[in-house]
């Protein structure tokens, strides 16, 4: 039903907020001079509880037909709160350590979820030209294309994270190397949506 599909989307919407929230909360009471409270890690541990009902929840509608028919471009508006939601609960973790190193694992696993999306998007972009052999039995054919965007793919992806490296090392800031790469998860995802959401696709219950 689409019903779940919209209340994972509120609980996504919600996440979000209380993730900001604590983010928000730890600088707010740091420039009141109180260090070492647990409270916004404990809205953390709020925004990553409800990542994990969110995701088993689009995981239902993505993969099973349990509640009923969802349409396909429910699901995508859907899965891309969930792809924000998880970069969030990444990010947002980093804030509220100062351990360097601590930020640099959680800034790299952001890293290379956003990197694994680019993937997506080139895939996806590129599918009708790669499986239009295969369509037609000619895997070698295919095969053959998509070592060609492979190429392109690789070069793509590891452009974004030298990028992504530069910015880290350039600024020496957690928030802005995270700020940086929150904002391109966003544009990012948006433009997955807004590029499949023009693409017609055939649907039926």
């Amino acid at each position: 039903m689409v019903r779940i599909t919209t209340i994972s989307n509120i609980l996504s919407g919600i996440g979000i907020a209380i993730l900001a929230f604590a983010g928000i909360l730890k600088y707010l009471l740091e420039s009141l001079g109180q260090t070492g409270t647990s409270y916004p890690f404990y809205a953390w541990i709020a925004g990553a509880v409800l990542l994990g009902i969110v995701v088993i929840a689009s995981a239902i509608n993505t993969f099973t037909e349990m509640t009923g028919f969802v349409h396909p471009e429910d699901k995508l508006v859907s899965n891309m709160f969930v792809f924000l939601m998880a970069i969030a609960t990444i990010l947002i973790l980093g804030l509220l350590d100062e351990g360097t190193a601590y930020q640099r694992n959680l800034f790299d696993m952001g890293a290379m979820i956003v990197i694994a999306y680019i993937f997506l998007f080139i895939f996806v972009f590129f599918s009708g030209q790669i499986t239009e052999a295969g369509e037609m039995g000619q895997v070698k054919e295919m095969t053959a294309r998509f070592m060609l965007v492979s190429l392109l793919l690789g070069a793509v992806m590891a452009i974004v994270k030298v990028g992504l490296d530069i910015i880290w090392d350039a600024t020496g800031s957690y928030t802005v190397a995270a700020g940086a790469l929150g904002l391109f998860a966003l544009v990012l995802v948006v433009l997955i949506v807004v590029f499949l959401g023009r693409k017609y696709e055939p649907v039926g219950e």
